[in-house]
């Protein structure tokens, strides 16, 4: 009976210490409340910029067009549309060059025949044939249009790899912050092959569900085990780069990481408008970013036949290798000197960052733009 007295005084004493005298909570509550507001109005701020500045005005720039030869068309085309002009001898190479999508289309004049990619973007070719109709009409020229590298019925907008890409930023991103507020320890290079399987297993249920399942790409039959090493790698790279900046900045790295995978990386992809269309600064930092590289791996896999998919495997393994040398570095404690948590007792059983439960930092899915 005293027991239980006790446990209740205990426990009235211990919520009497959270809330003032008159019941109200406490200044530190409120600070406490104010703070993560604040980072969210932060958040809400960078992510705003970013996508309205990406995307609000959806103009050519440095748009990369064929041409077999010079041509008054193309001239008049240029004075409304930024094109970045590469000279073809012939409609062949030009459609080869388009087929590595190297460019979004061309113009042989002397066929007058436009050459459309439509899989290198949604808007290019409504823009592009309007400009050059335009200058025909002018000059009295009837042009001819081709399309090439045409969506399968099974995804006629060509949305698939912009969702499946989505959905893999998030299975990296919050693999490793999950394993990271469920041990409550910053990721260690014992981690690494968890978050592996993890992005292995990952890419398995989406590859079916987008495959096998859903049928939302074409050929099932050889692309399913095509994409399915790309989708863990994209998985993998983006999950060892939120572990990286776990273990070097502790829970403010899970902030820095959805800053550059969702708020960041993702607008930079151009989505289906394609890169072309973005401002160049979103132009320039999507290239080294893991979202823009996952995309151009699955789209050039299902509407390129594979081609021009060297650069991106290098850019995403490169940040697997970087993420997995570094999280084992880290691991190291007397590498971590910059870390607050080096002052404790040198028998702790475990070193890493030990996350506070009022500093953990929500992990709430950020809807694709």
């Amino acid at each position: 009976m005293e027991a239980s007295q006790t446990e209740a005084d205990g426990s009235a004493a211990q919520s009497a210490t959270k809330r003032g005298g008159d019941g109200a909570p406490k200044p530190s509550s409120v600070k406490a409340v104010l703070v993560g507001l604040l980072i969210v109005l932060v958040l809400v701020t960078i992510m705003g910029t970013a996508y309205i500045s990406a995307d609000h005005a959806v103009v050519a720039h440095n748009l990369p067009w064929g041409v077999t030869a010079p041509s008054p068309l193309t001239t008049a085309v240029q004075k409304n549309i930024s094109l970045d002009i590469h000279q073809y001898a012939n409609q062949s190479d030009l459609e080869n060059a388009a087929n590595q999508a190297k460019i979004y289309g061309g113009f042989v004049p002397q066929t007058n025949t436009l050459i459309l990619s439509v899989a290198a973007s949604l808007r290019a070719p409504s823009v592009i044939s309007a400009a050059y109709e335009q200058a025909a009409k002018q000059a009295g020229v009837k042009l001819q249009a081709k399309q090439i590298n045409t969506f399968p019925s099974q995804d006629p907008e060509g949305v698939v790899p912009g969702i499946t890409l989505f959905v893999l930023l998030l299975a990296g991103y919050l693999g490793s912050t999950f394993a990271m507020q469920r041990t409550k320890t910053a990721a260690t290079h014992h981690r690494v092959l968890a978050l592996l399987g993890h992005a292995v297993v990952a890419a398995l249920v989406i590859d079916l569900l987008a495959g096998p399942i859903l049928g939302a790409y074409p050929n099932v039959g050889s692309n399913f085990w095509k994409l399915w090493p790309e989708f863990a790698l994209i998985c993998f790279a983006v999950a060892l780069l939120a572990a990286t900046l776990q273990s070097l900045i502790g829970t403010m790295g899970t902030l820095v990481a959805i800053i550059l995978i969702v708020f960041i990386g993702n607008p930079s992809t151009g989505g289906g408008n394609g890169v072309a269309f973005l401002p160049p600064f979103w132009q320039s930092i999507g290239v080294v970013l893991p979202p823009r590289n996952g995309l151009y791996l699955i789209r050039n896999t299902l509407y390129f036949h594979g081609n021009s998919i060297t650069q991106p495997i290098i850019v995403l393994a490169l940040y697997v290798l970087v993420g997995l040398v570094l999280v084992t570095i880290l691991s190291w404690e007397k590498l971590q000197w910059w870390r607050a948590d080096q002052d404790t007792p040198p028998d702790s059983a475990q070193r890493a960052e030990v996350i506070n439960p009022d500093e953990e930092i929500g992990t709430a899915a950020i809807p694709p733009g």
